[in-house]
């Protein structure tokens, strides 16, 4: 067979992933049938056009790279409905556009309704455009960047956007370098059980922005967020969608880290420049009173005390240390919760010493989501002394 027989087989291993068949873009193409580099097409609408529409097929499209930019070109929403795998060569050596400015001119550069990856691409958003819009479950994109340098209007990079619940899907070793006023780097809207990994957004309006009710236990590891400075800035946006898993991810230089209306995600490695705040924010700490420990029963605990009502915190947090006063010269023990009793996260056991203030560090390094409700309980040798009573938390 001749080694154009092949093409599809060379290109399938390439990526690691069998196709149906193969496609050439690049700007020195002769623009015949896109089968070889010689007669590739020279945009990347002419080989999508001819690319299956089929369910069952996958077209692998190899885009070579450009001196200045491929310019999709077409109004709206360029749509295009069939499997799809656009490859470049690498993320900063081709940039797609779309100046289209026919008929109230191009809304996005590309939307893709298939199951779709795109792989080593770069995606410029001008000074309005949003970037890729993506629908089908399980798509990936891999090692690509979103630009959105020059935005002078509201605009979205990446938006994953299923009708009713998308899952699985991978975004990985992806830049997002947008405007602070204007820019949501990545929207997930309905996808849920997908992996994010490897980001580094900096520069956005939003950086992550979370939203739609199945938007569920999607994990976030190893992600860079920052410069979102602006007024409205805010790294990580949760509007929906519940228990995100976020790991080892690093703010810095954001107006807000997090805004939070779900509150029931798991959250570890967690790195910032956090300010400290005592609560509560006086000289008088909160009263507590001891119930009698002399038994040794563990029910014989005094009344619980509510440090934060729900929804005083309005952001994730860690406690740090623990601060007490007091009022009688014996042993004394304080136990934390958030969750009614259920679990209590810390317990601090110390010998008081009257008029001697007493501080310990956290024994949990626990983040908590935003708006839980925090209390604490004391027993005491004797029972029915009070303690005054202040931590420290962590604003995340």
């Amino acid at each position: 067979m001749s080694l154009i027989s092949h093409l599809p087989e060379i290109g399938a291993g390439i990526v690691g992933r069998a196709v149906t068949d193969t496609l050439y873009v690049s700007p020195e193409g002769a623009g015949t049938n896109g089968k070889t580099w010689g007669g590739a097409f020279t945009t990347i609408p002419a080989a999508l056009a001819v690319a299956s529409t089929d369910g069952d097929d996958l077209t692998l499209i190899n885009i070579s790279p450009h001196a200045t930019n491929y310019d999709i070109d077409i109004t709206g929403d360029p749509t295009y409905t069939g499997n799809y795998i656009l490859k470049g060569s690498h993320r900063n050596w081709a940039k797609i556009t779309n100046t289209n400015a026919d008929n109230g001119g191009a809304t996005s550069i590309l939307k893709f309704t298939g199951k779709v990856a795109l792989i080593d691409l770069n995606f410029y958003l001008g000074t309005g455009l949003n970037g890729v819009i993506m629908t089908h479950g399980g798509v990936r994109v891999y090692n690509c960047q979103f630009v959105g340098e020059d935005l002078t209007g509201a605009a979205t990079g990446l938006h994953l956007d299923h009708a009713t619940g998308g899952k699985h899907a991978k975004v990985i070793d992806v830049d997002f370098k947008g405007d602070a006023e204007f820019m949501t780097a990545l929207k997930i809207d309905q996808f849920g059980y997908s992996n994010f990994e490897r980001l580094r957004i900096h520069s956005s309006l939003k950086g992550i922005h979370i939203l739609g009710a199945n938007s569920d236990q999607n994990i976030f590891s190893r992600v860079d967020i920052g410069d979102c400075d602006h007024a409205n800035g805010i790294a990580i946006d949760i509007d929906a969608g519940n228990e995100q898993h976020f790991h080892d991810i690093i703010f810095h230089h954001n107006k807000k880290n997090v805004d939070d209306e779900v509150k029931d995600h798991i959250w570890g490695n967690i790195f910032g420049q956090f300010p400290i705040e005592i609560l509560p924010a006086d000289l008088d700490g909160h009263l507590v009173t001891a119930g009698d420990a002399a038994s040794g029963i563990e029910a014989d605990w005094g009344t619980a005390v509510v440090f934060a009502a729900t929804d005083e915190i309005d952001y994730p947090f860690r406690i740090v240390a623990v601060h007490v006063e007091p009022t009688a010269n014996e042993w004394h023990e304080l136990r934390f919760s958030v969750d009614s009793g259920a679990i209590y996260y810390d317990r601090v056991l110390f010998k008081g010493q009257k008029r001697e203030g007493v501080a310990a560090p956290s024994g949990t390094e626990f983040i908590f989501n935003a708006r839980v409700e925090l209390y604490c309980q004391m027993r005491s040798e004797t029972g029915g002394n009070d303690c005054q009573v202040w931590i420290e938390i962590q604003k995340i």
